[in-house]
């Protein structure tokens, strides 16, 4: 069964435009139901808390300030 976090940060680069209650996955498939609200496959929430350790020194676009598990 997938977990489904809602996730918080900021883009990287000149205006750091900052997002929230983006649906992330820790499944790699394509969800077919919900693609339409997935932001992003693959995170577990181990990496979660990882990129959020980290900031912006992950290989991602954007910056994970702060994430929960939710339900779709």
């Amino acid at each position: 069964m997938a977990n489904y976090f809602k996730i918080s940060g900021y883009w990287k680069g000149e205006d750091d435009s900052e997002f929230s209650d983006y649906i992330v996955t820790d499944i790699d498939n394509v969800d077919e139901e919900n693609d339409d609200l997935i932001f992003f496959y693959g995170l577990s929430e181990n990496e979660l808390k990882e990129a959020v350790e980290l900031g912006e020194n992950t290989a991602l676009e954007f910056v994970i300030t702060s994430y929960e598990l939710t339900s779709l």
